[in-house]
């Protein structure tokens, strides 16, 4: 499962959609327009309007528990957060991949991310800590 904001976000996403080998692929995304794919959508938030992340996590959960993805990815922003929380909560592997504009420091969500995320990533090298990886540039 991939999962992403609509925008920057989003096209980071399908980048790494792209650079990984899947039988499957679900998307989540916060933009229901043609100009995204997805499966499932949430409602957009910042991870600084906590409340409307908790009210969106029954929904995460469905999304979640419904599709059973091995992985979940995500690039960002706070609903794809949201969506490796809820596959954290039911035990699924998840991966934060930080957006490229995040140059001199890792996002707020990212260090979210660090708290329960199986893997999470940057990609700025020298960003890289025992925590946040950096294993190359999606754009």
């Amino acid at each position: 499962m991939f999962a992403a904001s609509f925008g920057g976000h989003w096209a980071q996403l399908k980048r790494v959609s792209e650079l990984l080998a899947c039988d499957e692929r679900q998307f989540v995304s916060t933009a229901e327009s043609q100009h995204t794919s997805a499966d499932y959508y949430l409602d957009d938030f910042s991870v600084r309007e906590i409340w409307r992340g908790i009210l969106q996590l029954p929904r995460a959960l469905g999304i979640v528990r419904r599709s059973r993805p091995d992985v979940i990815v995500s690039t960002g922003a706070a609903p794809g957060l949201l969506i490796l929380f809820a596959g954290f909560l039911l035990g699924r592997k998840t991966i934060w991949v930080d957006s490229i504009a995040n140059s001199r420091n890792v996002s707020l969500s990212c260090r979210a991310a660090c708290l329960f995320a199986t893997r999470v990533l940057t990609q700025w090298p020298e960003l890289e800590t025992r925590r946040v990886r950096y294993l190359g540039r999606l754009l």
